[in-house]
């Protein structure tokens, strides 16, 4: 009796060492995240002048070319056929994408930009959109011109 209580003893206290070793070895892991797998050269993060002092060490100088670059010229703009949504700036509220059907603006989708909210509003000079955050409110009025969606874009505050 006495080698089985010796025995259930040991095995407990091995238990035991294996528990403690495993709660040391995960908080050394613990605590080494962040500070590479050696531990070595731990680095404070950067102040706001040293970012700066590095941004502007590494800045390529621009130098003026001596003479312009030949570039190439631009085709011509094709104006979307009736009907074809074309995107909308609504400038920093977002972007809307709009159509003409039959000469009236039809809104296809708006997407507020973040902090923006969106109103989307029938008046009698066609579709209105206004973007709407805490300090400003963007109104976008919709025409159509020659059976092209454009934008008049009023910012208020």
């Amino acid at each position: 009796m006495r080698a089985r209580g010796a025995r259930s003893a040991t095995l407990l206290a091995l238990w035991v060492v294996a528990a403690v070793g495993a709660l040391l070895v995960g908080l050394t892991a613990v605590g080494s995240i962040g500070s590479g797998l050696a531990g070595a050269g731990l680095r404070q993060p950067l102040s706001a002048a040293e970012i700066d002092a590095r941004l502007s060490a590494t800045a390529p100088s621009v130098a003026a070319p001596a003479s312009p670059a030949p570039t190439a010229t631009p085709a011509p703009a094709v104006p979307p056929a009736s009907g074809q949504a074309v995107v909308v700036s609504a400038q920093e509220g977002g972007t809307l994408v709009a159509r003409c059907a039959a000469g009236v603006p039809v809104v296809v989708s708006v997407s507020p930009a973040q902090g923006f909210a969106m109103r989307n509003e029938q008046h009698d000079g066609g579709p209105r959109v206004e973007f709407e955050s805490a300090e400003t409110r963007i109104r976008v009025r919709l025409s159509c011109v020659d059976g092209r969606p454009t934008g008049v874009v009023d910012r208020h505050g």
